[in-house]
């Protein structure tokens, strides 16, 4: 087979493997947890050999566009398509896709060892990942819209796994309407490109003659659009608030959403679409102020969080606006998408095998409190390294692979800054980006010292009490919730609402021994998806050497001694913070209201509640009652008149003859009278 059909090949199958294990799972493995596991499995490591022979297949720049799929669909103002593309770009990713969620499944056998939805479970991470390749290999944007939403549809799905949990239903929920407000902006924008330029295929919008001749307010708008639809996919400000609540799914999938799909998409779609959003410099601008907001934002927020997966869900947000800024700043002819790709790729590594060491951590420990982790390399030395690694790619660690690739976009962001055509919002991102690698470095270093290290015991109700911290200005009423043996938090409830505001976690008192967990022995499919995504975590740095990953990517000198020197200033400062601590915690030393804004996430949680959901509520109560007591009043009113008319009727039927001809005598009068006067 040539190269050329070995692309389309590899192309649809790596989009078709997944959703036959997914179909497969659900048909041929009800309850049957290891049909469900081997089904899952060999789906995902299926479709990591074809993704890499996909990759493959580019070497020397090959690449294959309109490779069809579902035929074509003509909507009479424009013929979709409905096809793939194979080249550099959608490979690389599509192998990171593959990798991680092949490790994601596997974990999963031994995580979800005792779960009996394990099936259901099993067959959704394989459709989340069939959608996620769909987003990746699509040459048509309705093709591509499709695999989007089924994300969002899967997203939900998998959040809410434990349905009987009200926070996970919350949470499932909240995922799914916050990331459908920028879908309806995607939405548009794909119908106000496919409208302009009668056409939806990727490959011929690339082209520059197809983007020639249209009116002016076509791309501005357009792009803008999209951008919504990137920041609510993305987890970006302001629609980023419900991927910490994501959390209350499980482990395995929290690394699944962060690492390699979901909140990876939209970044890869502005890396794809890179020419068509060079047209527009307000779109690109807003893309990065919305990225430098959410990459220090979140970074600040990361650092007061309690709960380990929280906080790397804050930092997903952070590391992710990176490489959104460094999008927004690149010129689409040189650095390209490579920086900002580089980044994606390194990221998918490093806080999967962050997630999957926090949930081995869970296994064994009984809780994501970050209280309740010290002396995990007590309890588990190998996967504490390994964390320990991905915490200093994480921070940007030479010679790992965060390193690498923070430093090809911050360098971006400064050759932009000197002698680009966006100078103004390239400072930005340059300046917010060293700042929040030193933050970066401060928040891996704490959650570094409370869950690694030994730290000896605790005064376990001073923790709590440390821990207990509302966001200013605001009462509140604290209920700890345990359904869950790897879930023990704090919801913060407004006093006149039932509703969950906040989320606040504070530590388990109980001693680890109670709960029968202490010493619990890791599973092998636990361990060693572990280990594999060490590999790229340490080794990932070499894709940016030689033309691996597409477009131009150098390093700057200056941003990177000077992020070192923060990065090492930040650790020494945590590590002397956490010795003046007396729990040992540098956030003790903040004060109450610093602690309880970074809890809370700078309260945009609580103002989403106040300025959006009660007033929806408010105003969905009003058309409830308006259907109960106006629509249906006039359904009950029918019943009523005929009843009365009814009644009325039978007094006329008497039985007397004479009564009748009476009444038919003045019928016959009142048509006469209204026959003439009609005349």
């Amino acid at each position: 087979m040539t190269s050329h059909g070995l692309l389309g090949a590899t192309a649809r199958l790596a989009v078709l493997l997944p959703t036959l294990a997914a179909l497969a799972g659900l048909l041929l493995s009800r309850r049957r947890h290891s049909r469900a596991a081997a089904i899952a499995v060999v789906g995902a490591a299926a479709t990591l050999v074809v993704t890499v022979l996909e990759l493959a297949a580019t070497h020397g720049g090959q690449a294959r566009s309109s490779i069809g799929l579902a035929g074509h669909a003509d909507t009479g103002l424009v013929v979709l398509g409905l096809t793939l593309r194979a080249d550099r770009l959608s490979a690389l990713v599509a192998v990171a896709v593959a990798v991680v969620a092949l490790c994601v499944q596997l974990y999963s056998t031994a995580y979800l060892a005792s779960d009996r939805r394990y099936p259901a479970y099993a067959a959704e991470v394989s459709l989340f990942t069939a959608a996620m390749l769909l987003v990746v290999q699509a040459d048509d944007l309705v093709l591509l819209l499709v695999g989007w939403e089924v994300m969002g549809l899967c997203s939900y799905l998998l959040v809410g796994h434990d349905s009987e949990r009200l926070a996970a239903r919350r949470a499932a929920v909240k995922a799914f309407l916050v990331t459908r407000v920028g879908d309806v902006g995607f939405v548009l924008g794909i119908i106000t490109i496919i409208s302009a330029t009668r056409t939806a295929s990727i490959s011929e919008l690339l082209l520059p003659q197809t983007r020639q001749g249209l009116p002016g307010w076509v791309w501005p708008l357009a792009l803008l659009f999209l951008v919504a639809g990137v920041a609510g996919k993305s987890a970006q400000f302001p629609l980023h608030t419900w991927l910490p609540d994501a959390m209350e799914g499980p482990t395995p999938i929290s690394a699944l959403i962060h690492a390699a799909t979901m909140v990876a998409a939209g970044a890869y779609v502005v890396a794809r679409l890179l020419p068509l959003f060079a047209m527009s410099t307000a779109a690109r601008d807003v893309l990065a102020v919305i990225a430098c907001i959410s990459m220090l934002g979140a970074a600040l927020a990361a650092f007061g969080q309690a709960d380990l997966k929280r906080l790397l869900a804050y930092s997903t947000i952070s590391q992710v606006a990176y490489l959104l800024a460094a999008l927004a700043v690149t010129p689409a002819t040189g650095a390209g998408a490579g920086p900002g790709i580089a980044h994606l790729l390194a990221h998918a590594g490093f806080k999967a095998l962050l997630f999957l060491a926090a949930g081995i951590f869970t296994y064994v420990s009984s809780t994501t409190l970050l209280t309740g982790l010290g002396g995990s390399w007590r309890r588990t030395p190998l996967v504490a390294a390994c964390f320990t690694l991905g915490l200093a790619a994480l921070a940007g660690v030479p010679p790992l692979s965060g390193f690498w690739s923070k430093e090809a976009v911050l360098a971006a962001a400064e050759s932009a800054a000197t002698h680009g055509d966006v100078r103004v919002v390239a400072v930005l991102v340059l300046v917010v980006g060293i700042i929040t690698s030193f933050v970066t470095a401060a928040y891996a270093m704490r959650a570094w010292l409370l869950v690694v290290p030994d730290r000896g015991a605790r005064e376990p109700g001073a923790a709590a009490v440390s821990a207990a911290r509302t966001a200013p200005g605001s009462e509140a009423v604290f209920v700890v919730e345990a359904d869950r043996t790897d879930d023990v938090r704090v919801v913060v409830e407004d006093e006149t609402d039932t509703d969950v505001t906040d989320v606040g976690p504070v530590p388990a008192v109980e001693p680890l021994a109670e709960h029968g967990l202490e010493g619990r022995v890791v599973p092998d499919a636990m361990r060693w998806p572990v280990l594999v995504l060490t590999v790229p975590t340490v080794l990932g740095g070499l894709l940016q050497l030689g033309s691996v990953i597409p477009g131009r990517l150098h390093l700057s000198l200056t941003t990177m001694v000077l992020t070192l020197v923060l990065v090492v200033a930040a650790g020494l400062l945590v590590v002397g913070m956490a010795a003046q601590a007396p729990l040992g915690d540098p956030l003790e030393l903040l004060p109450t209201r610093v602690e309880g804004w970074l809890l809370g996430g700078f309260g945009l949680d609580r103002l989403q509640h106040r300025l959006v959901v009660r007033p929806v509520r408010a105003l969905a109560r009003v058309v409830v009652g308006g259907d109960v007591d106006v629509v249906d009043a006039y359904a009950r009113s029918t019943a009523v008149a005929t009843r009365w008319t009814g009644r009325w009727v039978s007094r006329v039927q008497s039985g007397v003859t004479t009564s009748y001809l009476t009444w038919l005598a003045a019928g016959v009068v009142l048509l006469g009278i209204a026959g003439v006067s009609l005349r």
